[in-house]
């Protein structure tokens, strides 16, 4: 049982939640049904669903809550699982919607957090649109996934070919589920558990004193180093950070990814660097529009520790990079060389394992203590907001032989948070979910242009300087091509060399 609690992290963004503050991650997408093929109904996808849940245990789970103060839940199997709770039609069922009101009932169910009392996903279908195309809209809660969890989940809805054939479902049973006693001894027992695993480690240390010491200082440096940087460096004051309510909307901006990924190589940063400068001018534009002088904002960026082996594993396993996005510089060359020498710097600190050392040991603390520090990190003292990229496939993926077109991730707003943007990469485009309470900020509509500029600006400052016509040199043109606001010196100062990023 011990393997089906719940972790630390993953507890956390239980402890986030409030009435207005809902931890959910999600998506919404839009699909093109294939000539020649039945329309997808919602028969038809709980059925497709129905035949993979074997590949997925924790969609047939509840969370079972120990006596009070015996620290984090445990997954348990939901005796009353009913798969009809949980893929549902919206809108009415014989009655094409508009695109508009799909979004509008996607955001109603994005309002709305999810029931405790049973499995904590979600997946709502509008069979059809005005346009002839098919609405989709998941929901599972940030405790169950992270990003990279939650594409793999996903995939059990998903095909990767258009003729997939349904599966028949398991004959599946629920193991009985725990008592209060049994979950109270079982807590006490895992608690026992990581206490001798603990102790076990330091006295394997304490045979080998040199290496053991060395070990213990590097661990204490590592965790040094991610709370002074990261944990207690206070995010600056920003127009994003204000009480929020319950109500949410999930705005999506697509941009071409062969545009984005020249930018990436002809500045040879990362494709992450590249988002967050766009994410950077996007938010600079919109401040100005707002009357207010651009400041600096500190982005959380959460950063995958997943092993290859642990891929489609539920639960987090995440660290957190901070990112101050420079929206007080003008130039967007500057804006991108600040975040890359940022992101590269981070890369080359022991800030990741110092992070993920802190959230370890965090699961010996009392329930008292998680619950502050989960709302102290999930604080608009800590970051003003949130920018998850996350990658997804180049390729062509489907519902019942339905092509998904495009898709919006949903990146949960802890409170006194107004925005977050997820960004996912799929097949030929890249699709930002810009995520916002309505109320605190009505101006979210207007990101996604601003996102387009900002993908303007940072194509022509990165552009690479034009070939020069034979001879121009000796007619005294070698000044001429080699500046001007398309060369590389408005990214780069002079004499310095770009670290080649990786692919």
């Amino acid at each position: 049982m011990a393997s089906d609690r719940l972790s630390a992290l993953d507890g956390s963004f239980l402890r986030l939640e409030s009435a207005a503050a809902h931890m959910h991650v999600g998506s919404r997408g839009v699909f093109r049904p294939s000539p020649g093929r039945p329309r997808p109904t919602l028969d038809m996808l709980r059925a497709s669903i129905e035949g993979r849940l074997r590949y997925a245990p924790r969609f047939r789970q509840r969370l079972a809550f120990p006596p009070a103060g015996l620290g984090e839940p445990f997954w348990v199997d939901d005796e009353h699982f009913d798969l009809r709770f949980h893929v549902r039609r919206l809108g009415d069922p014989y009655q094409p919607v508009s695109y508009a009101r799909f979004c509008e009932l996607v955001d109603q169910e994005l309002s709305r957090p999810l029931d405790r009392r049973r499995p904590l996903w979600e997946v709502h279908l509008v069979p059809r649109l005005d346009d002839g195309r098919v609405g989709l809209a998941m929901k599972m809660h940030h405790a169950m996934v992270d990003g990279i969890a939650g594409v793999q989940l996903a995939l059990l809805v998903f095909h990767a070919s258009a003729d997939a054939e349904p599966e028949a479902p398991d004959q599946w049973s629920p193991r009985r589920a725990p008592g209060d006693a049994e979950l109270a001894l079982r807590a006490v027992a895992d608690s026992a558990t990581e206490s001798l695993r603990a102790a076990r480690g330091i006295a394997g240390l304490a045979g080998s004193p040199v290496s053991g010491g060395t070990r213990i200082a590097g661990s204490l440096r590592r965790a040094a180093l991610a709370v002074g940087d990261d944990l207690l460096r206070a995010a600056p004051p920003a127009y994003l950070n204000r009480a929020i309510g319950p109500q949410r909307t999930l705005v999506g901006a697509r941009l071409p990814l062969d545009r984005v990924l020249a930018i990436k190589r002809h500045a040879q940063v990362t494709h992450n660097d590249v988002c967050l400068a766009l994410v950077t001018g996007a938010l600079r534009d919109l401040a100005r529009r707002r009357g207010e002088t651009p400041q600096p904002m500190r982005a959380m960026v959460p950063v995958s520790v997943r092993a290859d082996t642990e891929d489609g594993v539920p639960g987090n396993r995440i660290s957190f990079a901070f990112v101050d996005l420079p929206l007080d510089m003008s130039a967007p060359g500057a804006q991108l060389r600040s975040v890359h020498e940022q992101t590269t710097a981070f890369k080359r600190s022991e800030r990741p394992a110092g992070t993920e050392s802190v959230l370890s040991a965090l699961r010996f603390a009392p329930s008292p203590v998680k619950t502050l520090a989960a709302r102290l990190a999930g604080s608009a003292r800590a970051y003003n907001l949130t920018v998850s990229n996350v990658p997804g496939p180049r390729t062509p993926i489907y519902m019942l032989g339905a092509e998904l077109e495009e898709t919006y991730p949903v990146v949960p707003l802890s409170e006194d948070h107004t925005l977050s943007v997820g960004i996912f990469t799929y097949a030929d485009g890249l699709h930002f979910g810009l995520y916002a309470e309505p109320e605190a900020l009505p101006e979210v509509t207007a990101l996604p242009a601003a996102l387009k500029r900002a993908l303007r600006d940072l194509a022509r400052a990165t552009r690479p300087p034009p070939r020069r016509p034979r001879g121009a040199e000796a007619n005294g043109d070698r000044r001429a091509a080699t500046t001007g606001p398309s060369s590389r010196r408005d990214l780069w100062p002079a004499g310095h060399v770009p670290e080649r990023a990786e692919a």
